[in-house]
Order: structure tokens, then sequence, then C-alpha cells
């Protein structure tokens, strides 16, 4: 091959094998990938020239889909019951309503070992959880394996995925017998795992509470301690990135490290030996981050190259990296984490040499500052598309900020860093620990006050195919690689930019929806009625309705809960983390007075002080929409008691959209069903299809064209599907989330996953 032939082929080979480990995540079949990349290193071997550069690009495309394949397709063991042994690997957790999680390594099912680790979960009332529940210890428990479930909703979070790019295959759930004890033999991530605790406590006793959870955060990883009101306070003025462990900090460490080699008067070879150990421990300190990872590696290259005295090109350094990481773990490919951080890297790479030469100072000082603030500014643009696609919003300080928050950091991480190798001598650790906590309660209370003022995050549509084409030219204008004449820059740059802007505008809603997400056994669904929306009970606190509204930029014009049980009511608090608007609630009469997990008035004080309205529907109550109305039909106002079974006084309505009677049960049990049994064209199934609803009788009565159901197991839509008899069942179970378009006295029913067996006509219009 030419030099310029080899100077293109690592980054040609990167964007190959990016492509096909996006075409071996869809490939179910791992013999193809495998067969095929017998020719293509073959071909490699035997070419020469231009042949050869292409054959390297076909072995790269064969390796990415056969490494994708295996990734995205590993071998799960059978879902049931089984006694499971694991070492904690984590933080233990408490979420909403009792809930408990963590991660577990060297998992155990009936005493066989499980190639990769679990995703543990429990419900407890307990208000402590035992005291040696601590990372590195040893449990067992008797429990439930279950296969995580992908992304089966528009726009939805794909909980498979996050867990495979933590190692992760099964979730474990329950916690019957559990028993804690300090494990029998080794295992790295439970010690890993023990020692960044202990550490976290150490620096907690010796910073206090606050400061020494952000040292934690700031060092090792460990965000369990920042509450969350603070982690939205940094999101929002664009600095998130600094309570995440990643090539800022580990860059940080190397600089320490640097300059104590430096004083010890270390020869380069020694240097970089010692500096390469003490990074691997600290990605294991780290819970082998993989941020940490990636930066690591192209620490390493870099100070490697400059050892040896090789030419460091940024682009092939960036691409070496990427192109090693990849292969080792294809699923961080869709990973925020991944593209955040290569798409700073890309942005640093392309676009600060640029900016470095519209440097106009000749002072020192001035000049760094201007590099400081260049690299922050190609980072930005970097990470512009990412930011975008998975938050969909722009922190509108977060160029300012950046720089003088990036600043502080770096003097909080150096402090820190000298209390946690001084912890041995608590009073020269306790001596500094004084101005540390200081400067870091000033820091998050700068933070916490800028983070207030109106306007400084401004939400955005979800990017599309355009605006990546809008980027392209963005890239090039400002590209300090390709170098284009100052007509042509600003052509691009201009055009670019106009595309973008353009791309993302929004757009009239003109249809009426009906989307039923997939939340298992739960229930949570949006009413997009034209430009109204109407948000129908929340599901869980999982975050699929919250994600949905964030990535449409939908603010809902009111939320209204059938009742206050968890699986109906519980996603408020997604609403509330993600700062979507709740102007108007609506409840049905009775709600806050029936036997209601107390976590959910906890919820109902906050939206009332928060300025929330709160409405109360019954029966005869009607609700004007775009397209219709809405009809409560039960529960009848002054008839309900209190401390009964939420289910009995679930609000029911009839929805008439566009000529369509729609009829939503709530979870009606059949002790009620009766005074709601009306005519309709489409029915919302009772209480996820439980046989204690939906009586013959009842469904005689509605006779719908079609029914809805709400569930999480195949069994329930199969013997729901069985009482029914010929009228047809769509279920979150099988379909995934289900869209509703009503139009001229029709609905049409659209599934988000569509099964072999299902035929395309039957989605057409009913």
């Amino acid at each position: 091959m030419t030099p310029s032939q080899r100077a293109w082929l690592l980054p040609f080979a990167s964007l190959c094998l990016i492509a096909g480990i996006l075409l071996g995540r869809s490939c179910v079949s791992p013999l193809l990938p495998f067969l095929a990349c017998v020719p293509a290193l073959a071909a490699v071997l035997l070419l020469r020239s231009r042949p050869r550069f292409a054959a390297c690009l076909v072995l790269s495309l064969t390796l990415g889909t056969a490494a994708g394949q295996m990734a995205w397709h590993p071998s799960l063991p059978a879902e049931g019951e089984y006694e499971i042994r694991g070492i904690i690997s984590d933080e233990v957790r408490r979420g909403s309503f009792g809930q408990v999680r963590t991660t577990l390594a060297d998992v155990a099912l009936n005493g066989l070992p499980l190639s990769s680790g679990g995703y543990w979960t429990y419900y407890t009332e307990e208000e402590e959880l035992p005291a040696e529940l601590i990372p590195g210890r040893e449990v067992c428990f008797r429990g439930t394996v279950y296969a995580p479930s992908g992304a089966d909703n528009p726009d939805g979070y794909d909980f498979r995925e996050e867990l495979l790019r933590r190692g992760i295959t099964v979730g474990l759930y329950g916690a019957e017998g559990l028993r804690v004890s300090i494990p029998s033999s080794f295992s790295f991530s439970g010690a890993a795992a023990s020692i960044r605790h202990r550490l976290t406590q150490a620096l907690v006793r010796t910073l206090g509470e606050e400061a020494g959870g952000y040292a934690s955060a700031l060092l090792l990883g460990n965000r369990s301690l920042i509450p969350s009101e603070d982690r939205a306070a940094f999101a929002r003025l664009g600095i998130a990135h600094l309570l995440s462990v990643s090539g800022f900090h580990t860059g940080i460490l190397v600089m320490l490290l640097s300059a104590l080699f430096r004083m010890l008067r270390l020869r380069p070879s020694v240097r970089l030996v010692l500096c390469g150990f003490i990074l691997l421990l600290y990605c294991g300190l780290c819970g082998m981050n993989q941020p940490v990872l990636r930066a690591s590696f192209l620490l390493m290259l870099s100070l490697g190259g400059k050892l040896l005295n090789r030419p460091r090109v940024g682009l092939h350094l960036l691409c070496a990296v990427l192109f090693a990481m990849l292969l080792l773990s294809p699923v961080q490919l869709t990973g925020v984490s991944f593209q955040l951080s290569f798409g700073a890297f890309f942005g640093i790479v392309m676009i600060m040499p640029f900016l470095d030469r519209l440097n106009p100072f000749s002072g020192k000082i001035p000049r760094r500052l201007w590099s400081s603030a260049a690299m922050i500014l190609a980072a930005q643009a970097g990470t512009f598309l990412p930011v975008l696609y998975h938050y969909q919003k722009l922190p509108l300080l977060s160029f300012l900020v950046n720089l003088p928050a990036t600043a502080a950091a770096t003097a909080l991480i150096l402090l820190d860093w000298i209390i946690l190798i001084l912890l041995p001598v608590p009073f020269l650790s306790g001596l500094l620990a004084v101005p540390a906590a200081a400067a870091a309660s000033l820091f998050v209370r700068g933070v916490k006050a800028l983070s207030d003022l109106p306007g400084v995050t401004l939400w955005i549509h979800s990017p599309t195919w355009l605006t990546v084409l809008g980027m392209l030219p963005v890239f090039y204008a400002l590209s300090g690689l390709f170098r284009p004449s100052r007509l042509r820059r600003g052509l691009c740059l201009f055009g670019g930019m106009a595309c973008v802007v353009f791309s993302l505008l929004p757009l009239p809603h003109t249809s009426t929806e009906y989307i039923q997400f997939s939340v298992g056994n739960a229930d949570a669904a949006v009413l997009w009625d034209r430009d109204s929306v109407y948000v129908m009970d929340t599901g869980t606190e999982d975050g699929v309705l919250s994600g949905f509204l964030r990535r449409n930029r939908l603010t809902p014009d009111a939320v209204i809960l059938t009742h206050l049980h968890t699986d109906h009511a519980g996603g408020l608090q997604s609403l509330l983390d993600d700062e979507i608007p709740i102007r108007l609630l609506y409840l049905p009469a009775g709600a806050e007075d029936q036997l209601i997990h107390e976590d959910m008035l906890g919820l109902l004080a906050s939206l009332r002080a928060s300025g929330t309205k709160i409405g109360i529907l019954s029966r005869g109550d009607e609700l004007s929409l775009p397209s219709g109305s809405l009809s409560v039909l039960w529960p009848e106002s002054g008839r309900t008691r209190t401390n009964q079974d939420a289910n009995d006084y679930s609000l029911v309505s009839l929805l008439r959209l566009n000529g369509v009677s729609f009829l939503q049960a709530g979870d009606l049990t059949g002790l009620y069903e009766s005074y709601v049994a009306v005519s309709a064209d489409l029915l919302k199934a009772a209480h996820h299809g439980s046989a204690s609803s939906s009586s013959a009788e009842f469904l005689r009565r509605v006779d719908p064209r079609a029914v809805l159901l709400s569930c999480q197991r195949v069994t329930r839509h199969e013997s729901f599907g069985a009482r029914l008899g010929e009228i047809p069942l769509w279920s979150t179970a099988v379909h995934g989330a289900l869209t509703v378009r009503f139009e001229n006295g029709a609905f049409t029913i659209t599934p988000y996953i569509l099964p072999s067996d299902l035929e395309s006509s039957d989605s057409g219009g009913m």
C-alpha cells in the first residue's frame, strides 16, 4: 500500500468496523459472519496495493459483524426459579416504593457458574437494609432469573443493551431466604467493589457527607451519594460530565503521576511501565469503567508514541482506540457514554487545530486560556449530536460555565487525591479536609445557583438525518485537517447551520393517536390529539413515558391517573426528574383515601407544593378534547368508601375520538364492571387481563371490535385471548407498544414489534 493508503486505512477501517457491528446487531446466526472472515483474511495476506486496502476494509466489516453478533446475542440460561449465589459488585441502592437494586458478579445458578454478571432487584418494606449487605459480600437466595427486555417502545430505553454494556446478560429478582456472608473464594470484581466502598466511607468520614460524596464520584466513579437534584443542576448547565469518571479525570491522574515521576527522576521507560500499571489498577478500582478504560488506552498510546519518538496523529490515535475498544465490547457503540467520549475526542482532533490558528494573543497565559476555551468549544461541537439525540436539550450557559467549572473541578480532584493518599495519616488528611470541604460546598452552591436561573436550558426536538447531514459541512468548514478556502468555509458553515436549525424546528401534529406503552404489568399511555397531549397513567418509575415526552418535546396538557397504585402512578417521579411540567393532574374521586403506598402521598404533596392543580373526576364528568370528548363512567362521587382496594374505584372512561368509541377500564375489578359495561368500538382491558375482571357478560355487552391489553407475560396474552374468542387482541407482551390512530370513524392499530407470524394486514383499519 502507498503511504497515503496507509494513512487513511485506520479511519476507514474503523468506519467499516462500526458498520459491521450494526449489521451483526441484527444478525441472528453467527456462522455466516465467521465464515466471511476467512476469505477476507486470506485476501489481506495475498493481495497488494489497492486490493489489499480494500481487503482490509472488508475484513474490518466482517470482524465487526461477527463481534456484533456475539455481543448482542449471548447464550442465556432458561428463565425460572433458581438458587442464586453471587458477589455484590456495586453499591446497593434504594429506589422508590421499597425497591432495592444492585449488580452481582461471579453468579452461579443452582451451583453452575454464569458467564456474566446479573442485575439484582427485590422489594422490601424494611426501612433499613441489613448492615452486611455491602459491596464485596456474597449473597445466596432463591429468586427468578429473567431475560431483560429490549426496546419495545417508540423512543424507548433499551434496558437489555444497557445491561450488556455493563457485562450483564440476565436479570435476577427476589430475595427469598437471603443469606449474606464473606466470600469463600477471591473475586476480583467483589474485591474492587469492597475497596471502592471502604474508600468512599473513609472519604465521607474525613470530608463530611457532601464533600465526601463528591470526592467519591470524582475519584472513584461512585455517584450514589450525590443527590439527584444536584446531578440535575450539573446537567442543566451542561457540566454533568464532571461527575462521571472519564478521560478528564484520568488525565488529571496521569498529570499527577508525571509530576511525581519527574520529582523521582525516573527513566522514561520506567515511567511508562509504572503509569500503565497504576492506570490498570485504577481501571479495576473504578469497576472497569468503560470511559476510564478508553482514556487509559488513549493516554498510554500517546505516552508510548512519545517515548518511541513515533508520530502521534490525533485522528489515528482516536481510531486505534475506537477499533480496539469496539472489538473488545461492541455493545458500547450504541451507548451514550461511548458516543459522548469519542464525539468529544473527535471534535478536539478535528476542530481545535483550526481554532488554535485563530489565537490572537501573544502572552503565555492568554494563549493557554484561549487553547482551553478552544478545546471546550471543539469538544462541545463533537458532542452536539449525541447530546441532542439522547437528552433533547441544549444548556445555553455550557460554554461560559465549562471553563471555570473545569478549573474548579481540577483543583478539587487534585486536592481529593492528596487527601485520599494521606488517609493513613489522619492528622494531615484532616488538616486538608477543612479547605477541601469548604471548596466543594462553594462549588456545588455556585452550580445550583446558576442552574436555577431561568432559561438556562433550551429543549429541542430529537435530531434527524437532516441534522446529521447539516453537521457534516460544519465540521468540514471548521476542520483543521482539510483547510478549505475562505469562501468554501463560509458557504459550508452557513449552509450546514441553516440545515441543522431547520431540522430542529417543531412541526404541527394534525392526527389523533393513542400510544399504549409496553411497561410490563403496569400502565402508561399518551393521547396525542392534534397539538394537545394527555397522559393516561404514567406506569412505574422506569422513564419510558418521560423519555417519549422528552424526545418529542411534549408537555402534557393534563395527566389523568386511573388510581394511585405504583404501577399506574409511579412514573410521576420520572416526569419530575426529567423536569416535564405537570400543570394539571386528574384523580378519580376518593383516590387518596384508598390503600396506597405512602410514597404516592409524598409525590402528590410535592406536586401540590410545585403548583400543580389537582382535579377530581367522577361519574358524569366530561372533558372536551380537540377531536372528541372523554366521559367518566366510574367511580361515583360520594359513593366511595375509604381504605379499600384502589382498583375497585379505578377511573373508567369512554373516549369518543373522530367517531370512534374507546372504553378504558383501568384496573376495575369484576365487582363493579357491570356499572361501566357500555358498547364501544375499542376496549382497553381492565387490570392487565386478570381473571378477576373482564367477565364474559361484560365482554358481550361492550362488544368491541378489538381489545388492547397491557401485560408482561405472553401466557397472559394467550389466556385472555382464549376468553375473547374471535375478537382481535393486541397486547404489549407480544406486540410491544401499540399506536392507535383514529380517523373518519375508523381506527388503525400499529404494533412496535411485528411478530413473524403476524400478517401486515392485521394492522390495517378496523
